[in-house]
This record gives structure tokens, C-alpha cells and sequence, in this order.
């Protein structure tokens, strides 16, 4: 009894402040509603790099500059201009008079100290590979950074997007975990509350250094893993915004009165990756087996059947056609079942194996569809894989912690440069799961090439490498198709599933 009612009066506080922001809540004719596909695992935007997460995190806490999907063009944010000083040493300009909502100071000694976070591997693991280049950060004047690089890099601006600018004082105060459940920042909104597994909430930064939003005073964000819920959301007019649709549902909706249907390229590439990482045994190490996977998988039908043709073929390679280094030499393997089983008995597997084929269910649209039908075509030439759908949390748990192999479907999204897509498959990589030191030789030098002929060279030779080796079975770039209601303008969603606030419109209910 006494433990109850302790538990009771620890409650009760809680209790009265979200009665308290309910009371205060603006009407929900001036909420954005948004469903994603999952909770965010923290409120931090350089705490993983998901875009479910990075998405929730952006509207509070800002980068020093930002892609714009409406101009891809790099735009200022909280840094006005980049300067290059020398091949290595470039100057950071610092908007001036702005403050976090906590009241303090956004200058150059904030950003030093979010450019030493962004860089501390242990601190901000997933940003790693982007953070390769830097060496160290120093403030020149109150509005002036100075970043020093190891070596020439190709990236600086496109790296510099990926870095979320933190108050200092706040967070050596909290810590990383205290920051991700409570952030603080200089976005147009600043947080309310964190419901796990049914809402983040936040409110508009009255304070706000640059134009207001439009037409909405609060955001809540849903997470809503079925696709059809969220789908079916978006038409009762539960949510304003519907992320993330499947092909079927984007169809099905579309001329709908009352929903508009957006849809982007995706920087997404699909394919299922074969470990070859030592703590997964397995008879994928052998390079035929490899091959023979990809000559049993016929990509042209998943496309076709599952995704009416909208999603695009990768060629066989993970540089998509638009990206510097694309080789338009490769292609495909083809679909040849008679040549998979060829290969498979080649390699000491005349009657094939069985092996565990991992998926996320829910994590991107149809994602379980396309493993089923993988996992279905291998059957036909004896590998019997084993299906293991995750929920996303789960899945991007084993995947950091490299539980996933041997085998399993994934889509990877990363910023638009060469640099960031091939580093994934980089030996110390954390999220990969391959072991080649000719790709590590390869990505290092593109990483390190200015001149952008040589560098397209350089990642030309790293895709027919890949090509050969086969460490993965290559399916398709995705598209993403965004739903939202009539009432929502200005949303321009970004191929790596960046949905940014900033020009997004709510217009006044009719009626």
C-alpha cells in the first residue's frame, strides 16, 4: 500500500502539468499532426541518424545549414557563410542575436562546442564516417569559427548541414541522455512533452529568430508503424501529414478530395546485404555464393509487381545515376535461376542451405512485402531463408550492434554526396557489415580527392569492385511518397525522408 501510494504522489505532478498543457493547448484547427513510423529514440538530432528521429529533433534544435529539397541548394541556418581559408582551414560565419530558449547565447562558442560533440566518435557514433574529416574547431571572434580539417575534403558544406547546434551550459548540465529527452535549441518550436510510444508535442518558439510558423502554434508528432493506419489517418482527418505512404495507398488516394499526394525521389537504396564480418558464419563469405543470390532474385518483378514500377533499379551498384562516380558501364545481374544453382553447387551447396534473412517490419513502406518476396525467390534455388521481421526499434538496435547478419533487408538514405553513401560499407564502419580492404583503400581516396573528375574516377573503380565481390543483393532506389491534407502548403520533403517545418503553411479550416 504504501509503495501504491508513493507511486500515486510521484504521479501526481506529472499528472497536473500535462492537464495544465492540455488546458493550454491551441485548438486543433492550429495543430500539425504528423504520423511517422516510429517513436524516436532520442530527441536529439545527431543521436542516430534516422530520419524519424532527425525529423522530430530539427524543428527544435537547428543546423548550421540546411538543404533546401524545394532548390537543392545548401541554405544558412544557424551559420551565415562559409569561408575557405586553405585546402585545410575554413572560416564558419555565425548568425548573430540569436538565443536558445533557454536564454542562452547561439555564438561561436556554441557551435565549437557542438563541432567537438559532432566529432566525438563515442558521443555521436552514428555521425562518425561524416565527422571523418574534422581536427579541431576554435572561435576566432563571438561570431567566428575556424575549422581545421586532417586533410582536403570535398564535404565540409554538406557536413556541416548534418551538425545540430546545443547550448552549451545546458548540456554539460543534462548530459547526451538528458538532451535527448529534453532539448533545448533555437528552432521555430521548443519542446512540450514526450509521450513514448504515443506523441511528441511541441510549441511555438515565441522567440524565434526567424519567420514564424504559418497558420499552426503546435506540432504533435505520432508514431503510427502500419502504414494503412496511417494511411487511413490521413483520410479521417486524424493527421494533417501522412509519412512514408506505400505505393498501393499513394494510388489508391490519389485525386482524393480533400489529400494531396507528394512525391520525391528517394536518395533510399534497397538491397539485402550479405555479412562478411567473421561473428557471422555462414556460407555468404564465399564470393559465388554471393553472385548466385543476386542471379536468384528477379528485382524487375518486385519493382513491377509490388511497386507499379515507381521505384528505379540499381544497376548493380549503390551510387545512384544522378551521383558523381555512377558507372554506367555496369548492370544488373540478371535474373537466372539455372545460373544461381550452377553457382551454388560450384561452391560445395549442391542442395543449398538455410540461413536466418532479417527484416524490418514497418520500418520503410512494404519493407516485409519485398523480404517475402526475396526470401521466396531464394527458396526457388534451394536457400531457405528464414524470416525475421523487427519491429523498428529492435531492428535498428541489432543493426548498430552488428545482430543482424548473416543476411537482411535495409534502406540507406544517407546526405546527397558519393562520400556518405559509400562510407556505409567501410570496414570500421558501425553499421556495416562488410570486410574489404580494396572498398576501405577506395573510399578513403574519393574521400580525399578535390578535383571532382579524379574523385568520379576514383568511385567508378570502387562500384565494379563492389560489382564483382557482390556484398550485397541490389534491388531498387525507393520513391517517397508523402500524404497531407488540403489544408497543408509548402511541405517539400527531401530524398534522404527529411520532412523540414520551415515554409510549411496550415490553412484556417473551411467551414
Amino acid at each position: 500500500m504504501r509503495i501504491a501510494r508513493r507511486a500515486a504522489l510521484l504521479a501526481a505532478p506529472a499528472l497536473v502539468l500535462a492537464r495544465a498543457a492540455a488546458a493550454q493547448a491551441p485548438p486543433r484547427a492550429r495543430t500539425l499532426v504528423i504520423a511517422q513510423t516510429f517513436d524516436p529514440q532520442t530527441l536529439w538530432p545527431n543521436g542516430t541518424t534516422a530520419s524519424d528521429n532527425v525529423n522530430v529533433g530539427a524543428a527544435m534544435v537547428e543546423s548550421l545549414f540546411y538543404v533546401n529539397a524545394a532548390t537543392n541548394r545548401m541554405e544558412p541556418l544557424l551559420a551565415l557563410a562559409l569561408e575557405m581559408e586553405s585546402p585545410t582551414s575554413w572560416l564558419i560565419r555565425v548568425r548573430p542575436d540569436v538565443r536558445f530558449t533557454n536564454g542562452e547565447a547561439m555564438d561561436a562558442d556554441a557551435v565549437v562546442h557542438s563541432l567537438k560533440v559532432f566529432a566525438d566518435g563515442r558521443t555521436t557514433p552514428a555521425y562518425a564516417s561524416y565527422a571523418a574529416p574534422v581536427a579541431a574547431a576554435e572561435a576566432v571572434d563571438p561570431l567566428t569559427v575556424r575549422l581545421s580539417t586532417k586533410y582536403p575534403s570535398p564535404t565540409v558544406g554538406l557536413m556541416l548541414s548534418q551538425v545540430y547546434v546545443t547550448p552549451p551550459r545546458y548540456w554539460n548540465e543534462v548530459g547526451v541522455n538528458g538532451f535527448g529527452q529534453r532539448p533545448v535549441g533555437t528552432g521555430p518550436f521548443r519542446f512540450t512533452e514526450w509521450l513514448r510510444d504515443n506523441r511528441v508535442v511541441m510549441d511555438r518558439n515565441d522567440a524565434y529568430w526567424g519567420p514564424r510558423p504559418d497558420g499552426f502554434d503546435r506540432v504533435i508528432w505520432r508514431p503510427v508503424p502500419d502504414e494503412n493506419a496511417r494511411a487511413a489517418g490521413l483520410e479521417t482527418g486524424e493527421f494533417d501529414i501522412a509519412a512514408a505512404l506505400s505505393v498501393p495507398s499513394a494510388l489508391r488516394m490519389e485525386g482524393t478530395r480533400g489529400i494531396r499526394m507528394l512525391e520525391a525521389p528517394s536518395y533510399r537504396v534497397f538491397h539485402v546485404t550479405l555479412s562478411s564480418l567473421a561473428i557471422h558464419p555462414s556460407p555468404l563469405q564465399d564470393r559465388r555464393v554471393r553472385v548466385a543470390l543476386n542471379y536468384a532474385v528477379d528485382k524487375q518483378a518486385i519493382a513491377k509487381n509490388l511497386f507499379a514500377g515507381k521505384v528505379r533499379l540499381l544497376s548493380g551498384q549503390v551510387l545512384r545515376r544522378e551521383q558523381q562516380g555512377f558507372d554506367p558501364s555496369l548492370q544488373d545481374y540478371p535474373f537466372d535461376p539455372a545460373r544461381a544453382r550452377a553457382l551454388l553447387a560450384e561452391a560445395g551447396h549442391p542442395n543449398g542451405f538455410e540461413l536466418v534473412f532479417k527484416t524490418p517490419s514497418g520500418r520503410f513502406p512494404q519493407d516485409r512485402e519485398v523480404a517475402e518476396a526475396v526470401a521466396g525467390m531464394l527458396g526457388r534455388v534451394g536457400v531457405r531463408a528464414r524470416l525475421q521481421a523487427l519491429e523498428s526499434g529492435e531492428f535498428l538496435r541489432q543493426l548498430r550492434n552488428r545482430e543482424l547478419g548473416p543476411m537482411f533487408l535495409i534502406g540507406l538514405a544517407p546526405p546527397d554526396d558519393p562520400d556518405f553513401q559509400v562510407g556505409q560499407y567501410r570496414s570500421d564502419w558501425r553499421y556495416s557489415y562488410v570486410q574489404n580492404p580494396d572498398f576501405d583503400r577506395l573510399i578513403d581516396a574519393g574521400r580525399r580527392e578535390m578535383d571532382p573528375d579524379a574523385r568520379a574516377a576514383v568511385y567508378r573503380e570502387l562500384m565494379r569492385t563492389m560489382h564483382t565481390e557482390a556484398p550485397v543483393i541490389w534491388l531498387f532506389q525507393g520513391v517517397d511518397l508523402h500524404g497531407t491534407s488540403a489544408r497543408v502548403s509548402g511541405l517539400a520533403p527531401r530524398g534522404d525522408g527529411r520532412l523540414a517545418l520551415y515554409g510549411v503553411k496550415l490553412a484556417a479550416r473551411s467551414g
